[in-house]
């Protein structure tokens, strides 16, 4: 993939942001006046406009060439091997997203559709889903506490079940998931959570003990508990943290890295959003 600037005497970019994950990745540049040469992706190509005008061309069925002009929060569905150009006469704010084909055939597969499926080419929609899933991405790849790999794996399914579901012909396939768990499922996801606090548990270890898909979990999970694995998990993290701090001996950095957090900095500062106080602090008053 090759990018010519219309101006060779500026920095082409004013910004920019990558982030990458097993199956998927991102990125986010803010750019001067360019253009795209015709390429053919190797991944499934998701390109949102979040500011300024793109015109993406593709040759069509009939041999001709045919231009779409997508701006503020229009989306653009590129399928892998689909020759694609583009060009911006000035500046753009673009987010792309790169999902590995094999890696959507596994997450298809695993959710009980069926492997033959095919990508739309799609152009000028509006998908504020899409949008918001990719910049939580983007968020969490560069914050200093990352919420963790639970919530990672949770958004990244969220958003690979939605593309298929709303830009391929997989959407008829997908089963709707209206139960929750079952009392016993319940339970002994709720003893392994508790067994692994200190661990930076994913959603597909989670989701295998209850042996379900990781997409069927998360929405029967929130269904039965009201509230997603992540959110549970913090909360047990936090129960787990006051049980420790309510004793005299372990230093707060110990019991930081007892509960699951990278350090004391992100314990204090979770711990502080869940409970209006710092670790010393709540302590100090337990203790009094």
């Amino acid at each position: 993939m090759q990018i010519e600037w219309k101006s060779e005497k500026e920095p082409p970019y004013m910004f920019r942001q990558v982030a990458e994950w097993s199956g998927i990745k991102l990125h986010r540049a803010r750019v001067r006046a360019g253009k795209l040469l015709e390429h053919e992706p190797e991944n499934h190509e998701i390109n949102i406009s979040l500011a300024g005008t793109l015109v993406t061309t593709k040759v069509s069925g009939a041999g001709r060439q045919v231009s779409y002009y997508t701006g503020k929060n229009n989306v653009c569905v590129t399928p892998a091997g689909q020759p694609v150009s583009a060009y911006w006469e000035g500046p753009l704010d673009n987010m792309g997203i790169l999902l590995d084909p094999t890696f959507v055939r596994e997450t298809a597969a695993e959710n009980n559709i069926a492997s033959r499926f095919e990508f739309a080419e799609v152009y000028k929609n509006e998908d504020p889903l899409v949008a918001h899933l990719g910049l939580a991405l983007l968020e969490e790849s560069a914050a200093e506490n990352p919420m963790g790999k639970l919530y990672a794996d949770s958004l990244i399914q969220t958003l690979t079940l939605h593309v298929l579901r709303s830009y391929s012909t997989a959407s008829a396939m997908i089963e709707r998931v209206n139960g929750g768990l079952s009392g016993y499922k319940l339970r002994i996801v709720k003893e392994f959570i508790d067994a692994n606090l200190d661990s930076d548990l994913g959603l597909a270890e989670i989701a295998a003990v209850a042996n379900l898909s990781q997409f069927h979990f998360a929405r029967a999970f929130r269904k039965t508990t009201g509230v997603t694995p992540q959110q549970y998990l913090m909360e047990r993290r936090i129960e787990r943290a006051k049980q420790l701090l309510a004793k005299d001996d372990l230093p707060i950095v110990e019991i930081s890295l007892l509960t699951g957090f990278k350090n004391q900095s992100h314990f204090t500062t979770l711990f502080r959003k869940f409970t209006n106080l710092t670790p010393k602090t709540w302590r100090d008053l337990k203790l009094a």
